[in-house]
């Protein structure tokens, strides 16, 4: 047998044995001990039931070489070497649809860390449980990069309908359900969504995902014996956060970095775009509409509120808007208790965050058109949308 390590190209996939059931997702470009030590640890965790899928953006022929002494090692550790780096994002989504045939997936990073039992527990969980999309079995921890493991298991979230599920998620707790184990087919609504939205906002990756197997099962938190360690602040030498998420979601996109303090708003219009637009693995239009209105008071206050509290978010608002006097009028309506205690998602939010973009946009070298005139193309493609009342959203988009 040749040496020399078999790259795959980015539209080709390994063939996946039928007898695999769960599929563990680890996408990796890091060649440190500690992705080693993680990649070697998948010897042991893989077997002809669980596959472990490696997608490697290294470009590192040493990394392809010890790639391929683990697929030898233990076959059902399956491994997709770019020739080129296809970007972090790419090579996520390149996991997901190489999966896509396989009925159950769990995702992990490679500077996180797991004990071999932790994803295996999960998925006999669910085995168990055919009401629900997603479980998590043993304890999790996150690192926010002090060192210190904070608990972050997540209450179990049941219900008959999509509301009762999800007036029981907590956007904001250091969850980190978004790597439990699940059914594949229902992250599919909110790849779909993500692919086609022009800009990503804090969390919503993460948010889409848990929305998306929310809408249709529970989520279950079990009792187990493995564990598993995320570590979030691997970026953590930043030393300002706000320039982290400006670096990471808008850079190189044509927004300038005002919009960072304008992430968690665009979250909250998104989520609930993706619950009560065309994307919506919800079926009954009133849970549509009920379950995106939820989702988008549960995030606005506590994402897009919370950056402009007090007198200093406020003079921060004031600063931002001082040569728009209209965009002024409308941040102290949406900031304020009237709105603030009862936020509305409709289209005057939708025609208020467009004027947003359209102040804060710039021409970007890998885009031939602004980031407004994209996204006003996405609010039309996304709909219609089920509102109990109003103006329907993209009517004057």
């Amino acid at each position: 047998m040749s040496d020399k390590p078999s790259i795959i190209e980015a539209n080709q996939f390994p063939e996946i044995p039928s007898s695999v059931r769960l599929a563990i997702l680890l996408p990796t470009f890091r060649w440190t001990p500690t992705a080693r030590s993680i990649i070697g640890a998948m010897v042991g965790v893989a077997s002809t039931e669980v596959a472990v899928l490696i997608a490697d953006n290294s470009e590192n022929p040493e990394k392809h070489l010890f790639l391929q002494d683990i697929n030898r090692i233990n076959p059902n550790v399956l491994v997709a070497s770019h020739e080129k780096n296809i970007g972090a994002q790419n090579n996520f989504y390149y996991l997901l649809d190489w999966s896509k045939n396989v009925e159950f997936v769990a995702i992990m990073a490679d500077d996180d860390w797991m004990s071999p039992t932790y994803f295996v527990d999960a998925y006999k969980t669910l085995l168990d449980n055919p009401t629900a999309n997603a479980a998590e079995a043993g304890t999790t921890f996150v690192d926010f990069g002090n060192g210190e493991l904070i608990k972050s298991n997540q209450p179990s979230m049941r219900g008959q309908t999509a509301i009762e599920r999800m007036t029981q998620w907590n956007g904001f707790a250091g969850r980190i359900t978004m790597y439990s184990t699940s059914r594949r087919t229902t992250l599919e609504a909110a790849l779909q969504f993500l692919r086609a939205t022009p800009f990503h906002g804090i969390t919503l990756l993460e948010d889409l995902f848990e929305l998306s197997r929310l809408a249709t099962g529970d989520f279950l938190s079990a009792s187990g014996h493995g564990c598993f360690v995320h570590y979030p602040a691997h970026d953590s030498h930043f030393v300002d956060a706000n320039k982290r998420y400006y670096d990471l979601l808008y850079k190189d996109l044509g927004i300038q970095y005002q919009f960072v303090y304008f992430a968690g708003l665009t979250t909250a219009i998104q989520c609930a775009m993706f619950l009560m637009g065309k994307y919506s693995p919800i079926i009954d239009p009133v849970q549509k509409a009920i379950c995106g209105q939820h989702i988008f008071r549960h995030i606005f206050a506590g994402s897009f509120l919370q950056t402009f509290s007090g007198e200093r978010g406020q003079a921060t608002g004031a600063m931002l808007f001082e040569n728009y006097p209209d965009i002024r009028e409308s941040f102290v309506k949406y900031t304020t208790p009237a709105f603030a205690q009862q936020p509305v998602f409709d289209a005057d939010v939708i025609d208020w965050f467009i004027k947003l973009l359209q102040i804060l946009e710039e021409k970007s070298e890998r885009t031939d058109s602004y980031i407004s005139e994209r996204f006003i193309h996405f609010v039309k493609a996304t709909g219609p949308y089920d509102i109990a009342a109003g103006r329907r959203l993209g009517a004057s988009a």
